[in-house]
């Protein structure tokens, strides 16, 4: 919905554009002011051409998996939960205590929770065994469900912050429960949404690696 709004706004620009030279064609007389709305026209429709850059999460480095457990599991990954000023489109490059600086021309190749969800299951995946991770809609039965909720995963001036609250719900032993909640900063080369994409896909392979050893469903999850 944001990008067909975009889109139609620039059209009507541009038509507005096209106007405007066709009025000064037929209600200015002098040449000058004839060259001169016809240079305003080419402008308003320059601007409103400008495209719209995209920007995807890379994926995560390689990692060395760890030792698996004596009954290992799978962990179903549910989608993870941002605040909704991350959730949509423009990049969030900067955070000034509580103003946001967004990006003007570039935008996220796709929702941001959905992009983070899957680095972080490649990210898990690297460490427990691609077979443990599953994400929603995968026909598999899983023995446990793993809830992200962000509390910020935000670029500032000394790098990108990441605050996150988890959950793993083990289904064994009638439904146990245990979590807890990760800070971490990750660096932050510039202000630029390219760096901000390579920055947040390293902020959240480190928390893969701060979660990969809680997630499994023992005596351990008992309340």
């Amino acid at each position: 919905m944001v990008r067909r709004s975009r889109i139609a706004v620039r059209f009507d620009v541009k038509a507005l554009g096209t106007r405007l030279v066709a009025l000064g064609n037929l209600c200015i007389t002098s040449p000058m002011l004839r060259i001169a709305a016809g240079v305003a026209a080419m402008a308003l429709a320059g601007c409103a051409s400008s495209p719209v850059t995209l920007v995807a999460l890379p994926p995560p480095a390689e990692s060395a998996p760890i030792a698996a457990p004596d009954t290992p599991g799978t962990v179903l990954l549910r989608e993870v939960t941002l605040p909704q000023y991350l959730d949509s489109f423009p990049v969030l490059v900067g955070r000034r205590s509580n103003v946001l600086l967004m990006s003007d021309n570039t935008e996220w190749a796709e929702r941001l929770p959905v992009a983070a969800t899957r680095v972080l299951r490649d990210a898990l995946s690297q460490r427990l065994g691609p077979s443990r991770i599953l994400l929603a809609g995968e026909r598999q039965p899983a023995d446990a469900e793993l809830a992200i909720e962000f509390m910020a995963l935000d670029p500032g001036e000394s790098g990108l912050n990441l605050d996150a609250r988890w959950q793993l719900s083990c289904r064994a032993a009638g439904r146990s429960y245990r979590g807890g909640r990760i800070r971490l900063q990750a660096a932050l080369e510039s202000a630029r949404p390219a760096a901000v994409a390579s920055a947040t896909t390293d902020a959240l392979a480190r928390l893969a690696a701060a979660l990969a050893d809680d997630l499994q469903c023992d005596s351990r999850s008992a309340n």
